[in-house]
């Protein structure tokens, strides 16, 4: 079934939006690391306990990367529907 014109471009929007969004978080998780490295480096360094801001915040940027670069993951669509229907057919002997 084709799509049209105004859902591809809703789509292309929806992209785009989540593309910059990804960009702007990798901007600020690069500015808060430089912040806290420069905050630890001027405390007399020792343990580099900021590791654990950015392992949190890398988390959350891989996720976010995820939903920018690889559209349509999760998402639902008749083609998966319809495996998983013939998929616990085939499973309850039908």
């Amino acid at each position: 079934m084709p799509i049209d014109d105004e859902a591809l471009r809703r789509q292309a929007r929806k992209r785009v939006e989540a593309r910059n969004g990804f960009y702007w978080y990798l901007v600020v998780c690069i500015v808060v690391w430089g912040m806290l490295t420069l905050i630890w480096w001027m405390t007399g360094g020792g343990y580099f306990w900021p590791a654990w801001a950015m392992l949190g915040m890398g988390i959350g940027l891989i996720f976010a990367g995820a939903a920018a670069f690889l559209p349509g993951l999760g998402q639902v669509t008749e083609d998966r529907v319809e495996r998983e229907y013939r998929k616990l057919k085939r499973e309850h002997g039908e």
